[in-house]
């Protein structure tokens, strides 16, 4: 992905310097595609709107409209639920405006973005994994933050949806005799996530496997 930012990056460069001796005829100014662009997501449509935003970044890369393009393209994304295609766009902006006034916003809707791809705790957790650890980055770096409160709330539900999978998989284990792993899963889920909500009696679970594991010399 680094590379596919790198590459349209120099791209945008490129133009910019080659528009500065060679004027396109029929280029529109960046405030009439940038409010044309507007008006397509209003009415959403998306495609055409996120088409004309990138207008404004190929012909005024050095515009602040470019900026605003990018941002207004990730947040078209996030409202239309494309979850991946608003992390791209936000993961975008970080690296070409790193020190930007929008940086704890567009960092807060990583995580959001990883966080509403999330999957119930029989599913893969991938996107959970991450959407913790951006939760977290953003919590270090932001902690007063006015998305402060909405990423530790977020926070403990994705900690609840990765120990609830942990627990999914030890009683997998459970039902299949093997003691010793599905004693290891509850232990880790006991250590690592004490105060997360379960759906099960972690103590009975606990008692059953470690039990059994002893009961068999494990």
């Amino acid at each position: 992905m680094k590379s596919v930012l790198r590459s349209r990056l120099l791209l945008a460069v490129v133009i910019f310097v080659y528009g500065c001796a060679h004027q396109e005829p029929g280029i529109r100014p960046a405030g009439e595609l940038f409010q044309e662009a507007t008006e397509l997501a209003e009415q959403g449509k998306t495609e055409k709107a996120a088409e004309k935003f990138m207008e404004v970044r190929t012909y005024y890369p050095g515009d602040d409209l470019a900026r605003k393009s990018l941002l207004a393209t990730a947040d078209l994304y996030y409202e239309q639920e494309d979850y991946a295609s608003a992390l791209q766009s936000y993961e975008e902006f970080r690296l070409l405006y790193p020190t930007d006034v929008e940086s704890a916003y567009s960092l807060h809707r990583i995580a959001m973005s990883h966080f509403k791809q999330t999957g119930t705790p029989d599913r893969d957790q991938t996107e959970t994994v991450r959407a913790i650890q951006t939760f977290e980055s953003f919590l270090s770096s932001y902690p007063n933050s006015p998305y402060a409160e909405e990423a530790r709330t977020r926070l403990a539900e994705a900690k609840s949806t990765l120990a609830k999978h942990y627990v999914y998989i030890g009683k997998f284990y459970l039902r299949k005799k093997k003691y010793e792993a599905a004693c290891n899963r509850f232990q880790y889920v006991r250590e690592h996530y004490p105060d997360a909500p379960l759906d099960d009696d972690l103590d009975e679970l606990l008692s059953r496997s470690c039990g059994e594991k002893g009961r068999a010399g494990g």
